[in-house]
């Protein structure tokens, strides 16, 4: 069918409507195009379509330089130039908060990268095949079939190669029953973090023999299988493959810096990091802070927190594992004055809104990589008696849909 695309839609499509009025979500387009629609699969009321013909393009679009794009579930905006993408999410994020009956406060910005490839110092493979046919790949786009990759401009170049010497390394040992493999690299040094998960037992002298194999190949890294360092701040973190840590490092940087800039720490305060992995935003904000408690539901993110704590001789810190709404039931009134929010993409629990606005903190900056989950808790919170002060934007996925968000908000 041809359908006129209209306004842009959270997830990576663009909205249409069909001939009989229904609502069209159509991916690989752009606003205000004409394009040829093949419809896919019905959610919620609304139907899945792909742009498979562009009829009248928009002035925005360009050949996407990925060879996967279009199959590969990972990407979404890479036929947009880059300025559009970010119009796009920014208008993503300004819709969220209107249905939330919130308005972006003025001057809200978003932050965007200077070359937005090749950014990924995580990436996560799905096996496709065994032993000698061996590949590594990525889901097609919405369905949970695998397809193999020759390339992915996303991830840093070092992950590409590793990638590969991988898939050769397990070709020639035969080993079998691999599930995936995930790899990580130091973005300033020369570590690389490996997993291989596996179906059935672990030969331990085959995974020597393996990393002997890939070693051969990749002379300029150093495999590691523990964990590995990651340095900004003047800090130094651990990092284990089954810890959470943010995949675009230059962004990173961005986003810690516009979220401790709202929170604008004091020396004799004291600060909850809720949601706080590793304790990545705790121990920055420590240099600044009276004391630090990190929240972490993650018993070996708590740990590492601890261990990079000790690492850089902080010294105000702590860290209490446990669920964030849990562990604030048990916190007193007038015990911190500022809290840092990084939850997950659900967003926060009922009952850790509610908690947040019995201790009735002074600043809460809450960092978000969902906009309507975002949206959703922040009009919880001004409900409680918070005001929105200042948000920004940081892409932190170019290419993507998704987007973080950072708001500030203060007590009425």
């Amino acid at each position: 069918m041809i359908v006129d695309t209209g306004g842009v839609a959270h997830g990576g499509a663009v909205i249409a409507h069909d001939d009989q009025g229904r609502t069209l979500l159509v991916h690989h387009a752009l606003p205000q195009e004409r394009v040829l629609a093949e419809p896919g699969l019905r959610r919620a009321g609304v139907v899945h379509a792909d742009a498979i013909e562009i009829l009248t393009p928009s002035a925005d679009r360009v050949p996407a330089p990925c060879p996967h794009f279009g199959v590969c579930g990972g990407c979404s905006w890479q036929h947009a130039r880059y300025p559009a993408q970010l119009e796009l999410k920014l208008q993503v994020v300004t819709d969220a908060w209107r249905r939330a009956g919130l308005r972006l406060p003025p001057g809200t910005t978003i932050a965007g990268m200077d070359n937005p490839w090749r950014y990924r110092i995580r990436g996560e493979f799905e096996a496709i095949g065994e032993g000698g046919e061996i590949e590594f790949g990525f889901h097609r786009a919405r369905s949970h079939r695998a397809f193999s990759i020759t390339t992915c401009p996303l991830h840093d170049e070092r992950i590409e190669r590793a990638l590969f010497a991988f898939r050769d390394a397990l070709r020639e040992s035969g080993v079998r029953g691999v599930v995936n493999l995930l790899l990580s690299v130091e973005p300033t040094g020369h570590g690389l973090l490996w997993r291989l998960r596996r179906r059935g037992p672990v030969d331990a002298q085959q995974q020597l023999d393996l990393a002997g194999r890939v070693a051969e190949r990749l002379p300029d890294l150093v495999l590691l299988d523990d964990s590995m360092s990651l340095e900004f701040f003047g800090l130094t973190f651990r990092v284990r493959s089954d810890t959470f840590i943010q995949t675009n490092y230059e962004q990173m940087l961005v986003l810690y810096r516009t979220a401790l800039g709202m929170l604008g720490a004091r020396p004799q305060e004291r600060i909850l990091d809720l949601y706080a992995g590793i304790g990545t935003l705790a121990l920055s904000v420590a240099q600044a802070a009276a004391r630090v408690t990190a929240v972490e539901e993650n018993p070996a993110a708590a740990q590492l927190s601890l261990l990079s704590a000790r690492i850089n001789a902080v010294k105000n810190f702590n860290a209490l594992p446990g669920r964030v709404e849990s562990v604030l039931k048990g916190v007193r009134l007038g015990s911190y004055e500022a809290a840092l929010i990084d939850p997950p993409r659900a967003g926060c629990e009922r009952a850790a809104i509610a908690e947040l606005i019995r201790l009735g903190l002074e600043r809460l900056v809450y960092v978000s990589c969902e906009p309507s989950t975002h949206a959703r808790d922040l009009a919880l919170l001004v409900q409680g008696g918070y005001r929105v002060r200042r948000a920004a934007l940081v892409d932190m996925f170019p290419q993507t849909y998704h987007i973080e968000t950072v708001a500030l908000l203060e007590r009425a």
